[in-house]
């Protein structure tokens, strides 16, 4: 089987997608059967492929003719096709970032995480909402399969979108538990390198509308007010890169005065992940939509309970591990953030029930179904 993988979305700092992208890839090349290539836009070589996509170590064929940015606006301008971009032959060519470029050669394969676009416009960039909106008939209609990666996103693809429901695969993500679940001697370290506080509360994830922030930030200045005396003591730690629309985050700190209680770390190294998440008194996820949710099932692998929200994917993926609550709820968010801070049995309990719900999810699983998949195509 000969297999092109858009590898675009695991270059640099990797959201989601760029994760989900880069570890089914990185097991795929284990099978025997798969011929892997990896298509990759790389304009005058401003990507350093060799450190982001160390680990794929199969072939790849990079477009050195414009950005990807710029091949986006003009494809369906461009005479050519897009397999003589990349001057190989393939049987099937598998998309990861929502959208299928016009005129291929061969079987194809795209991967839609989620329809913020359908249900949240408002919270997306308007360049990427024109993007998708314009290209989304065609990127369902091309492709011979399309994943997903939950249920809920299944029905959501099947109730909003039409997709014939035999179109549609799920294929969830993973995570790491070795990775994550290690106990590591590295904690002290990392502490040091992003100055941590001695307690704090952790979100980790991109800074945008969609993951809801504002409201926790909102519900952090409802728990230091409300609580008791040793809430003081703790910060909210924010972890991730900047999204679209991420200001009004700042200006809601500012607002509420809590300049001195809110740390902003910015992009987190992958193997510092392990130590941020088990040095929380606990993690709060208060997205009011998802595909999937990654960091919830991190969190629970590093034994770190987990409250989060209860719509879209979030139950599904939880289960009974976490606490879940109404995404607007600031009142329900603090008392469960209090609740996590000061009741050591409810707290262990979640922990455990962590544990079991994050081993559901493997990425050596979801490898093997896609696989599966693949085969049936070829």
């Amino acid at each position: 089987m000969k297999i092109a993988i858009e590898l675009q979305p695991c270059l640099k700092n990797r959201s989601g997608v760029g994760v989900y992208t880069y570890e089914l890839s990185k097991r795929l090349q284990a099978y025997e059967q798969i011929e892997l290539q990896g298509d990759v836009f790389n304009f005058l070589e401003r990507n350093d492929l060799k450190q982001d996509l160390m680990g794929l170590n199969f072939s790849k064929e990079t477009c050195k003719l414009f950005p990807y940015g710029i091949y986006r606006r003009i494809w369906h301008y461009l005479p050519i096709k897009y397999n003589q971009l990349f001057k190989r032959e393939v049987e099937l060519t598998h998309f990861f970032n929502f959208i299928v470029p016009p005129r291929i050669e061969g079987k194809v394969m795209n991967t839609i995480y989620d329809l913020t676009f359908e249900f949240y416009p408002e919270t997306m960039d308007k360049r990427n909402l024109r993007r998708i909106k314009r290209d989304l008939a065609y990127s369902l209609e091309r492709p011979d399969k399309i994943i997903t990666i939950s249920e809920a996103t299944k029905q959501d693809m099947i109730q909003h979108l039409r997709v014939d429901p035999s179109k549609i695969e799920v294929i969830y993500c993973g995570v790491d538990f070795k990775h994550f679940n290690e106990v590591r001697n590295n904690s002290q370290s990392v502490r040091g390198k992003y100055q941590l506080p001695d307690r704090y509360i952790l979100y980790m994830g991109t800074l945008e509308p969609r993951k809801n922030i504002e409201t926790l930030i909102e519900a952090f200045k409802r728990f230091k007010i409300e609580g008791d005396k040793s809430n003081a003591q703790i910060k909210l730690v924010l972890a991730g890169k900047k999204g679209w629309l991420y200001e009004g985050i700042f200006k809601k700190i500012q607002e509420l005065g809590l300049e001195d209680d809110v740390v902003d770390l910015g992009y987190i190294d992958e193997i510092d992940k392990p130590a941020l998440y088990q040095m929380a008194e606990c993690f709060v996820f208060p997205s009011i939509y998802e595909g999937f949710g990654i960091p919830v099932i991190e969190a629970m692998a590093a034994g770190t309970p987990v409250i989060t929200t209860n719509v879209s994917s979030l139950p599904e993926v939880v289960g009974e591990a976490g606490l879940l609550v109404d995404p607007k709820d600031t009142i329900a968010l603090a008392e469960s953030m209090h609740q996590l801070t000061t009741n050591k049995i409810k707290k262990q309990e979640l922990i455990q029930k962590g544990y079991a719900q994050a081993q559901k999810f493997s990425w050596e699983t979801s490898t093997e179904k896609l696989h599966k998949v693949y085969k049936e195509l070829l």
